[in-house]
């Protein structure tokens, strides 16, 4: 089993999910952001892109087919706008 360098966003207090389940892509949009990017870091040297925006379910898609065929590459799954204050950007950080 390889360690997996696909990174992507769960709310902390979500119960632990089967290993079979699904993305939940409704929700991660309702409570993040209906647009999404894929960030893609492929060495050292700062040879990386980003993606989008895309909905969650094709930016889901998209991240793990890079994964699947390149997993030694950074893949990341990010929201492209998180509505809100910088005092409420900055507790989800404190409460993490």
């Amino acid at each position: 089993m390889r360690a997996m360098a696909l990174i992507y966003p769960v709310q902390a207090d979500a119960p632990e999910p089967d290993e079979d389940a699904e993305p939940a892509f409704a929700e991660l949009a309702s409570d993040l952001s209906d647009q999404w990017l894929v960030e893609v870091a492929v060495g050292e040297e700062g040879d990386d892109g980003c993606f989008g925006p895309l909905t969650a379910r094709a930016a889901w898609d998209l991240a793990v087919g890079v994964d699947e065929r390149r997993p030694e590459w950074m893949v990341s799954v990010v929201p492209l706008y998180l509505p809100g204050t910088v005092d409420e950007v900055v507790d989800l950080f404190d409460d993490a």
